[in-house]
């Protein structure tokens, strides 16, 4: 059954890995995740638009492929080191790009929705020698600015898609606006903290939610957020527009990815299409479903099957996409079996404070 909480994702991720070492579970679920793909293959690979796309790989592009693949990795692992080093942690980009790629595998593995890769990936830090709080926080900021990013590509790939000519235009117009709302949102609550107003509890109205005695704990942890948020902001000014700037660059290579890795396989896809595609692909990877077996496939053809393609189209595109994810499952295993193999020692040092917030803490 799918993880129904973060608890049950971080223990099965325990279970999938631990000090670096690949364990039973996860070559169990690598195998049955790569038995559904062989039955998608099989299945997919004898119809019309299927067979065509495997038979008509360009080799050729293939480098330009993996070139931009190893550049998406290149500015995830750099944003990644940006929170270390703000932590006061060294770590080299290639080890950090390792583990990036092992705790992308055990999230596609485990039906978590991606959220169990994160204990993997702290994990893995603390045995490189990073202590086990630090390996949390850095975790958990990499992936909050991660999510920063999909937030404004998301609403804005589909935005645009419909500006292109998917979809009614009133769909268009609600989607732009939606992706507005979010990012003023987001600008409103981080200018707020910079001036250590009250920020994310202004999002909430505090006075009415507190009178229900219910509410009590969650509305101590927006507060406890709320200042952790001014003390992240002072000490590290620069840190969270720069980690969204790499979000965002990362988002506008991977449209490059998949547009070539389309083109491997000989598929034209129209830009509009394109940008859903790689909204769907983000959507399928939600699921709670290894490997977004099936969910992926599902919203491929139902992308395509809207905007006005043929249903073999569809269903090739997903083809081409469970080859690639099931690759980079592969080499994510591979990353987590051998971590603990000329494992890179972290450099700890006092973390990073800006004089804003040295003289605040003086103060």
């Amino acid at each position: 059954m799918p993880s129904s909480s973060p608890a049950d994702a971080e223990r099965a991720a325990n279970g999938l890995a631990s000090g670096g070492h690949l364990s039973g579970r996860a070559i169990r679920l690598a195998l049955v995740a790569l038995a559904g793909c062989g039955a998608v293959y099989l299945v997919w690979a004898n119809l019309g638009e299927g067979r065509a796309a495997l038979g008509q790989v360009s080799l050729a592009r293939l480098p330009i492929y993996f070139a931009l693949s190893l550049t998406v990795m290149l500015l995830r692992a750099l944003r990644w080191r940006l929170v270390l080093r703000r932590m006061g942690v060294e770590l080299g980009l290639v080890h950090l790009g390792r583990l990036w790629l092992a705790g992308r595998a055990a999230g596609s593995l485990i039906p978590s929705g991606t959220f169990a890769g994160e204990p993997v990936r702290a994990e893995l830090l603390r045995a490189s020698g990073v202590p086990l709080a630090t390996a949390a926080g850095a975790v958990a900021l990499d992936r909050v600015l991660e999510l920063c990013g999909n937030m404004v590509a998301g609403p804005a790939s589909v935005g645009a898609a419909f500006a292109l000519g998917v979809g009614s235009r009133s769909a268009a117009v609600a989607m732009s606006a939606l992706g507005a709302f979010g990012l003023g949102t987001f600008v409103l609550v981080y200018v707020r903290a910079t001036r250590r107003q009250p920020a994310i509890v202004t999002l909430f109205p505090m006075r009415r939610l507190a009178r229900y005695r219910v509410l009590e704990r969650p509305l101590a942890l927006l507060r406890r957020a709320d200042a952790a948020l001014h003390d992240l902001v002072d000490a590290h000014p620069r840190l969270v527009p720069t980690g969204i700037g790499f979000s965002l660059a990362i988002e506008c290579v991977q449209l490059l990815e998949l547009a070539t890795l389309f083109a491997v396989f000989g598929l034209a896809i129209p830009l509009s299409l394109l940008l859903l595609s790689s909204f769907g692909i983000g959507v399928a990877r939600v699921v709670p479903v290894s490997a977004a077996l099936g969910a992926l496939e599902a919203t491929q053809v139902g992308i395509f099957t809207l905007g006005g393609r043929t249903l073999g189209l569809g269903l090739a595109v997903g083809l081409v996409l469970r080859v690639a994810e099931t690759f980079w499952i592969l080499v994510g295993l591979a990353c987590l079996a051998t971590a603990s193999r000329g494992r890179a020692a972290a450099i700890v040092t006092e973390p990073r404070t800006s004089g804003r917030a040295a003289a605040n803490s003086a103060t």
